[in-house]
């Protein structure tokens, strides 16, 4: 353990790994580090699990690899921007040079040392003479990353997720080390795995300003050098550097301050809360999110976790330590919690759960410190025991709800993605010309499968989309309108959509007629937890009416009210589309 302790000290330039007085959490560190690629190896054979947004991103890499340029769009139209991560199609590009499909497994792949890396990162951060916390909340922070839920779940669904969270506490670390080379590398990469880290370059370089602003002429240009390549080829490829998803949803999605007439102080306050205590700070407690539209928060019946409140108030405490003990060393890490707390709250109309799971270890290392603040009256040796307890406690809810976790992701692939958005996607792949569209608002199933062309909602792989959305002011964008103008060939719609959200839709009635039914059927709802926050779990495919059509159309087909707004049904769905 020493010897491994020396090469990653030299190698990750992490301070400490060898010091005797280090052993023991370092050895904490490598066990949890090993637990934390354990695991993931075993939810990706377990689960199988492919999340909707990952199918965007390697589609890209996909038709890179197979000559066509990263593009999300069909052969032969100019290359569409349609990823906001230039990591998330670079790293699938590696494995889709090796086998064209093979890109998202990679990806996979890639995440399992990568949550390793995660974890020695954050041991490297708590045991860092600026900081020294005590061993038992530096094993919090690492279990959490290695452990809870959703730091696994995008990850190892074939997002960036992992590389997103293992990239912002390397930069973190190497900030509080104060390691210029390995700070300009990480700042690079920040900025090469999610743009909106932008942020957190600002506050390093504010950060350099006060503490050493000479270091900046070393940090600066070797960030340049690792990020300039991505904007030189975007430049040439693209003819921008924006990626189309940044103009997409800043069209596409409403804000909250959209009903400006409705914004008080009282309306600025609740959003304010509601958004962190239901939104953010909830996932510091046990959730499960892998529903994707709607969240079970574990341990209350209420919209927020007991268990995330703590530990926000406790980061709370620990931000206001920081300032009050004048830890100037961590201050970057207070103020990357703080900018991206706002951001949250007040700049991002749709907070997507794989954006929070950097935020949330920032927000953990906080909490922690929060802690050992308000834990610093208690004598040393009654205190180790009530931060061992502590850690143990919050650590052991996380472990406790991975089963059911677990098997309900693998229950979403099978029942769910797999018969419905990926079936449907292989049914129009089959049906669909190469001249025609389909309409609709999830993109990754629908778009991969398919391999047609997709007006997706917000417009995120399509120009033609987001050329209607600035053809229209904010309030008439919606998927209703735009299907209603653009008129595609076929629409793929949810039930939900149709029943319950579409405020006319004589026009679908009129122009379109339903062919097939994709939804879980009821036996197999009745297996899955939570699934009343699932909305993808009944869909139908709509073909365009044309005088030539046989006629009648099977009115049977067409969805109806049912008594619950979950997807159980009172019998089964078996219809497939006609050919």
């Amino acid at each position: 353990m020493r010897r491994m302790a020396g090469l990653v000290e030299r190698f990750l330039r992490i301070d400490g790994l060898s010091d005797a007085e280090n052993r023991p959490v370092v050895r904490w560190g490598f066990v949890i580090a090993l637990v934390a690629m354990i695991l993931r190896i075993f939810f990706w054979v377990y689960t199988q699990r492919y999340w909707e947004d990952a199918l965007i991103t390697c589609l890209h890499s996909e038709n890179f690899a197979s000559g066509f340029g990263m593009t999300h769009v069909r052969p032969g139209e100019p290359p569409l921007h349609g990823f906001t991560s230039p990591l998330s199609v670079a790293v699938p590009l590696i494995g889709d040079l090796m086998h064209v499909g093979f890109g998202v497994d990679f990806l996979k792949l890639v995440s399992i040392p990568a949550a390793a890396l995660t974890v020695l990162f954050l041991l490297g951060i708590g045991i860092h003479s600026k900081v020294r916390l005590p061993g038992p909340l530096i094993v919090l922070v690492m279990g959490y990353a290695a452990v809870e839920h959703h730091q696994i779940l995008w990850g190892m669904s074939g997002m960036e997720t992992q590389l997103s969270a293992l990239i912002l506490i390397m930069s973190v670390y190497y900030t509080l080390a104060w390691k210029p080379v390995p700070l300009g590398i990480s700042l690079g990469l920040c900025m090469l795995v999610r743009p909106d880290y932008a942020f957190w370059t600002i506050i390093v370089g504010v950060y350099a300003l006060f503490k050493e602003p000479k270091q900046l002429l070393k940090i600066v240009p070797i960030a340049l050098a690792v990020y300039a390549p991505w904007i030189i080829f975007t430049c040439i490829h693209y003819g921008s550097p924006m990626p189309n998803t940044i103009i997409a949803k800043g069209l596409g999605y409403p804000k909250w301050w959209d009903k400006v007439d409705m914004i008080n102080f009282q309306t600025i306050k609740r959003h304010t809360w509601m958004t962190l205590a239901e939104q953010l700070h909830v996932m510091l407690g046990p959730t499960f999110c892998g529903h994707g539209a709607g969240m079970h928060i574990f341990f209350t019946r209420g919209p927020e976790s007991p268990i995330g409140n703590l530990m926000f108030v406790l980061s709370t405490i620990g931000t206001l330590a920081i300032l009050i003990k004048r830890q100037w060393a961590l201050w970057p890490l207070a103020a990357c919690a703080v900018v991206y707390s706002v951001y949250y709250v007040y700049l991002v109309p749709v907070i997507f759960g794989w954006y929070k799971v950097p935020y949330l270890l920032t927000m953990l290392l906080l909490s922690v410190r929060g802690v050992q603040a308000v834990s610093g009256w208690m004598p040393e040796r009654g205190r180790m025991g009530v931060l061992s307890g502590f850690c143990a406690a919050y650590i052991g809810v996380f472990v406790s709800v991975l089963p059911v976790t677990f098997l309900t992701e693998r229950q979403i692939q099978r029942y769910v993605e797999n018969p419905v958005r990926k079936a449907a996607g292989l049914y129009l792949k089959e049906h669909m010309k190469p001249n025609e569209a389909v309409g609709c608002e999830p993109l990754g199933y629908m778009a991969y499968y398919s391999r047609g062309n997709v007006y997706d909602w917000p417009g995120l792989a399509s120009r033609t989309v987001v050329k209607w959305s600035e053809a229209h002011p904010q309030k008439e964008r919606c998927l209703e309108n735009m299907l209603k103008d653009l008129q595609p060939e076929y629409l793929f719609l949810r039930d939900v959509e149709v029943l319950y959200w579409f405020k006319d839709t004589s026009w679908l009635k009129s122009g379109y007629h339903p062919i097939g039914i994709y939804a879980v059927t009821p036996e197999n709802a009745r297996k899955i937890r939570w699934l009343d926050r699932n909305i993808d779990t009944r869909f139908r495919i709509y073909k365009k009416n044309h005088p030539e059509d046989p006629k009648p159309y099977d009115e049977s087909l067409w969805p109806q009210p049912t008594a619950e707004f979950g997807p159980v049904l009172e019998k089964p769905l078996t219809w497939q589309p006609k050919t």
